[in-house]
């Protein structure tokens, strides 16, 4: 008989505590040991808890291979019977008579009455794996792995996701943790509560006047909110958003005027100047275009009784010389040209620039959530996150209120998904692509480019980073780039409407200030969106920068060592971030590593 240290850790979470009874037994190549109970006088596993057992062993198991942990209810009179008890276990450590200590990682709930099979932290590949025992604990985890997390089809043609109906019956790993929860619905409540106190949640017509919108502001504002509302109207921070707002990924280098954009040199004079021609500016690589063909025809929703519309607009930018602006040069709504769709100019009538510029700002919000946000930053995420679980077990070294409403969403998801290709989502070759490699003041490039920090050709080392590089990426920094600043843009709802209750205007010369607020949204429609975008953009608690790895699976000094340098780096540019940032105007923030989410986490 041998006598050892059994050290456990309990997280700290609210509720990961148990007062159920544990005790392990160790699968080494020499067979398995009994039970061995980890008891002594008072409470044990409290959440935040390291402690100690001796505890001894009855026969030698030889090397030790796996740890079995058990946990079982406290005995209880029959008419009392115990409640579900979950608990929270961070590591298991064995301190052997001979030998250097084995960790154990866990980092997983164990729920009521059961057992967890775990092994030592080593990171080990499946080739690595020389005794049948832990073959066979790897092969049997991923069975486990694969009947609980099944795919499913949602909606066809989407991509596939989790077989759960509702939250509830998520496993409990997967959940958000109870202060996250808590903090969620609390946050919705209080907003629901402070607008209907206000009088506009429930509020079904137009908005009497765009200082009446102003109202929002008083809910929550925000230093980017605030300059938007003082900009949204200018030319020149219009075009910006393409680059720094919710939606940096549509803007293109133009080389030919597409056929169904007819613009002319006349119409751009204004703007380009007499010096200069369309055709002169295309082989100078200065025009950009942002092309919302995708909405072409797609369905609309019925508001408060009454139908939405869309549009699909085509908008032709200038990069001026120099470190100049960007500016707009033309704006068509449709993607047929002709009598009933003008182009529209900014040497045209005030209203009827600012209408057709706030079409496509509508363009952008159904683009963005639907696709940008929704399909790119969430459904493909969890497709990664399942194919994660049901492949690799622990030891691997690895809508409501919008115009378009679900039918809308589901078919732009349906359209782009026969589009959508794998370097769609490796940013280097999207911006390449695109053509946008050298365009002034694309933070989103800038700063993403400098967090994908990775080297890029599934068959060699390298094709394998450039593809995780994509996948945490595509689940931290993109999500974040596109998600964080819902509420920033969309407070003043002009700047980013989500829906039009009026058609797109067939004709120059009519717009009003009066018609263009009929066309805008709601007054609850606009509260709907807002409470959700707010909800949307602002982390509820229990935050997880990129580079934070509470969870420590890995042992060894090398993946520590980079995890540190990964740090290092992330400070680095965090810092140079900031750096630039007190140079701006409005600071882009959203790919601030210290702000950026670890994982797609709302």
């Amino acid at each position: 008989m041998a006598k050892f240290r059994v050290r456990v850790s309990t997280g700290e979470a609210c509720g990961a505590g148990t007062w159920d009874k544990v005790s392990v037994s160790l699968v080494g190549t020499e067979g398995e040991s009994a039970l061995l109970p980890l008891d002594r006088l008072g409470r044990e596993f409290s959440a935040g808890a390291e402690e100690d057992f001796e505890v001894t062993l009855p026969q030698d198991v030889g090397q030790v291979l796996l740890l079995r942990a058990h946990k079982t209810l406290p005995a209880q009179p029959l008419l009392c019977p115990p409640a579900p008890d979950a608990w929270f276990c961070r590591w298991f450590q064995l301190e052997l008579p001979q030998g250097a200590a084995l960790r154990f990682p866990c980092y997983q709930w164990l729920e009521g009455a059961g057992h967890l099979v775990l092994r030592e932290g080593t990171a080990k590949v499946s080739w690595a794996d020389r005794h049948p025992t832990l073959q066979q604990q790897r092969q049997k985890e991923l069975e486990v792995r694969r009947a609980m997390y099944s795919w499913k089809n949602y909606i066809q043609g989407w991509p596939q996701c989790l077989d759960q109906m509702t939250v509830k019956e998520l496993d409990l790993n997967i959940k958000y943790s109870v202060v996250k929860n808590a903090n969620f619905y609390l946050k919705a409540k209080s907003a629901f509560i402070e607008l209907k106190f206000k009088g506009l949640l429930d509020r079904t017509g137009l908005w009497r006047s765009l200082r009446e919108m102003r109202r929002m502001f008083n809910f929550h504002r925000t230093p980017a909110a605030e300059y938007i509302y003082e900009h949204w109207q200018e030319d020149a921070f219009f075009a910006s958003q393409f680059l720094n707002g919710l939606n940096p990924v549509l803007i293109r280098r133009c080389h030919s005027l597409p056929e169904n954009f007819p613009v002319t040199d006349a119409m751009v004079a204004p703007v380009l100047g007499p010096e200069t021609t369309l055709q002169a500016e295309l082989e100078r690589g200065s025009l950009f275009l942002v092309d919302h063909a995708i909405l072409s025809d797609i369905h609309t929703n019925v508001l408060n009784g009454k139908p939405q519309f869309s549009a699909a607009p085509m908008t032709l930018l200038y990069q001026c010389p120099g470190h100049g602006p960007l500016l707009p040069l033309a704006i068509q709504l449709s993607q047929t040209p002709g009598p009933n769709s003008p182009i529209f100019l900014p040497s045209d009538d005030k209203w009827d620039w600012l209408l057709a510029k706030t079409w496509v700002r509508y363009a952008e919000f159904s683009v963005h959530e639907a696709l940008t946000h929704l399909l790119h930053a969430h459904l493909l995420p969890e497709v990664f996150a399942m194919a994660t679980l049901r492949q690799l077990p622990h030891c691997h070294p690895l809508f409501k209120s919008t115009g378009l409403g679900i039918e809308g969403f589901s078919e732009l998801i349906k359209r782009n998904m026969t589009q959508l290709s794998y370097t769609d989502l490796c940013l280097p070759e999207d911006i390449q692509a695109r053509g946008v490699e050298d365009i002034p003041g694309y933070y989103y490039r800038d700063d993403g480019m400098q967090i994908w920090g990775m080297p890029s050709s599934l068959d060699t080392r390298e094709a394998l980073v450039k593809y995780l590089t994509m996948v945490i990426f595509t689940c931290s920094a993109r999500h974040a780039a596109v998600s964080a600043g819902q509420f920033d843009s969309c407070v003043w709802m002009p700047n980013l409407p989500s829906t039009m209750q009026l058609p797109p205007p067939t004709s120059k010369g009519k717009a009003r200030p009066e018609g263009f607020i009929a066309t805008l949204p709601s007054v609850n429609v606009t509260c709907d969106v807002i409470i959700t975008l707010w909800m949307l953009s602002k982390e509820p608690g229990d935050r997880r920068p990129l580079g934070t790895y509470p969870d420590e699976h890995f042992i060894e000094e090398a993946p520590k060592q980079s995890i540190a340098t990964f740090q290092n780096h992330l400070a680095q540019i965090s810092r140079a971030i900031r750096e630039r940032n007190q140079t701006l105007p409005l600071p882009y923030t959203y790919l601030d590593p210290p702000l950026i989410e670890n994982s797609v986490s709302i």
